[in-house]
């Protein structure tokens, strides 16, 4: 598929979304979203959040602190489209919003590069420290397989640390099959690699 008409493709794919789950779920239930305008007070908080729990990653986000609001909706626009990558691939992210709040976010990569295939995978997300444990890394993964069909994968790979069996429960849930558990240097020693058939 071609940059532009991925591109339109993609926004394509997030309109529908958003309005099939705005109609079938009551105003109390999550969606999701790409970033936009609207979001910068809600990001702000988002990514507070992690740092007052002295978390220093935030899996399935690149964005550097030092961009402003609008430099940011921009380069995820760009990665999106295949451009500005300076050493990634193409990769689209989207966050789930509830209540006017960002709840988590995610990343699908369109295509895996040796590193990712060892170590990363094809998608990576993150659920904020104050509302995990309540299924909602599930329903991002679930909105990660849709949108990962969309682009055309047959499969993703998706990777966890050995230690964490959140995450783990969570990608099992959404078909998950154990390949291997791979050992690295950093930032994980062990890494758990699953397959989820699309």
């Amino acid at each position: 598929m071609e940059r532009t008409q991925l591109a339109k493709s993609c926004l394509s794919f997030g309109q529908h979304r958003l309005r099939s789950l705005n109609n079938a779920m009551n105003q109390t239930a999550p969606t999701f979203a790409e970033l936009g305008p609207e979001h910068e007070a809600a990001l702000a908080d988002y990514v507070a959040e992690f740092e007052r729990e002295g978390e220093t990653r935030i899996h399935g986000y690149f964005a550097s602190p030092e961009w402003t609001h609008a430099e940011t909706i921009k380069r995820l626009q760009d990665w999106s489209n295949g451009e500005m990558l300076s050493g990634f691939v193409p990769n689209s992210s989207r966050f789930m919003i509830l209540n006017d709040r960002i709840i988590g976010n995610y990343n699908v990569r369109h295509e895996l590069s040796p590193e990712l295939e060892q170590c990363g995978g094809h998608c990576g997300y993150s659920v904020r420290p104050t509302e995990r444990y309540k299924g909602y890394g599930t329903l991002m993964l679930q909105d990660a397989k849709r949108f990962a069909r969309f682009l055309g994968l047959p499969r993703l790979l998706v990777t966890c640390g050995v230690e964490n069996v959140g995450s783990a429960r969570v990608i099992e849930r959404n078909g998950g099959i154990l390949q291997d558990i791979v050992c690295n240097d950093a930032p994980t020693a062990n890494l758990k690699r699953y397959w989820i058939e699309l």
